[in-house]
């Protein structure tokens, strides 16, 4: 997505950074390549007990980057795990960028582009000329059938914003692309053939929740119900502060009344909140069954929240379905002393690691 560079004769990099920024961590994944094979040349990340303001501020559905404090963290980051990597790619936050899925009629691909801008007026909040496009067909034959199309606009301030970081960091900006595009780059490895998966990416302010049919993203909903609200719900009810409610979240969360051990019943307590973050699950994939006809096979959990205690068994009760933990590190070679290490830490690294894998197709 918002390819920086196109040469017919490019050779793709040979290693490849991708850096999801968040408003609290910045996480980062450094792939390499070698043959038909890939393999984990390192990964980090810093959070903000390391800096002195947020790395990113959603204030009126805005959003603002503290870019010399980013740029800092990647310095440190990359110093520290020893990166050498210098293409990159940034994801862009589900909620800085609009989505909308238009339905063309069988038309050539060079009357594609105009076709886009035209149907896609009425549902982008901000004047084409401030924003950058993109689309990919999701159904349909080029010349030949109806054309079912995923749309994404960004704010070309924000963009600015992105290439602004890469120049203070000294690396090649290649791509800039949407957290659920990567994240469902990442998550298709799981994939098999003819198999219809949700992708549910549950994290700090907002849900995200995707379908893919046969490795492909046909629609995404987010939603801004996720794991702040469930933390300040803990402390509000508990009187208090957000850290002692957050370690309370992270060792209890929806675990059954008999493994609390005396936690004041956080399962009661959260069972609410995390109900309708359920129902809006479900009436995404409800929705997608509506329009395509096909039910969600198998649900695969991203983001930190999806490591709460008891959350994937409580939804794969609920939701009737295969539930499983993200693994973007799955068919990546990396040292075996790292196997327990990785398997905790995926959940996290799904954008980065699907950007990572886009830089280096």
């Amino acid at each position: 997505m918002f390819e920086k560079f196109s040469n017919i004769f490019r050779f793709g990099p040979k290693e490849f950074l991708g850096i999801d920024i968040g408003s609290s961590f910045i996480r980062m994944v450094e792939l390499g390549k070698k043959g038909k094979n890939l393999n984990l040349n390192n990964y980090g990340e810093i959070g903000l007990v390391s800096v002195d303001k947020p790395f990113r501020v959603v204030k009126d559905d805005s959003i603002s980057f503290s870019n010399k404090e980013i740029a800092k963290g990647i310095k440190s980051v990359m110093k520290e795990a020893e990166m050498t990597a210098k293409h990159v790619g940034f994801s862009i936050p589900d909620f800085g960028s609009f989505f909308t899925r238009i339905e063309l009629p069988a038309m050539d691909k060079d009357e594609i582009p105009e076709a886009v801008k035209y149907q896609v007026r009425p549902y982008v909040p901000l004047p084409l000329e401030d924003v950058t496009l993109d689309w990919f067909i999701v159904q349909g034959a080029v010349g030949e059938t109806v054309l079912k199309i995923l749309v994404v606009a960004i704010p070309n301030e924000i963009v600015a914003q992105y290439e602004e970081i890469a120049q203070l960091i000294d690396l090649k900006l290649k791509f800039l692309e949407p957290e659920v595009f990567a994240l469902s780059r990442s998550s298709a490895q799981r994939l098999k053939d003819k198999e219809v998966i949700g992708v549910v990416d549950i994290g700090a302010r907002s849900t995200t929740c995707s379908v893919l049919d046969k490795g492909t993203l046909k629609v995404s909903h987010s939603f801004n119900m996720a794991g702040d609200e469930l933390t300040r719900l803990i402390a509000g009810s508990l009187n208090i502060d957000y850290g002692k409610a957050e370690a309370i979240k992270r060792q209890y969360g929806l675990l059954p009344d008999e493994k609390q051990q005396g936690s004041k019943n956080i399962r009661k307590l959260l069972m609410p909140l995390a109900g309708s973050i359920l129902d809006e699950i479900k009436k995404a994939f409800r929705n997608y069954y509506l329009q395509e006809g096909k039910e969600v096979e198998k649900i695969v959990l991203s983001g930190g929240v999806s490591l709460m205690p008891g959350l994937k068994e409580f939804f794969s009760v609920e939701i009737k379905k295969p539930v499983v933990l993200a693994d973007p590190f799955l068919g990546i070679a990396s040292p075996p002393i790292l196997k327990d290490t990785l398997k905790q830490l995926s959940p996290y690294y799904g954008v980065s690691v699907g950007l990572a894998l886009k830089g280096l197709e």
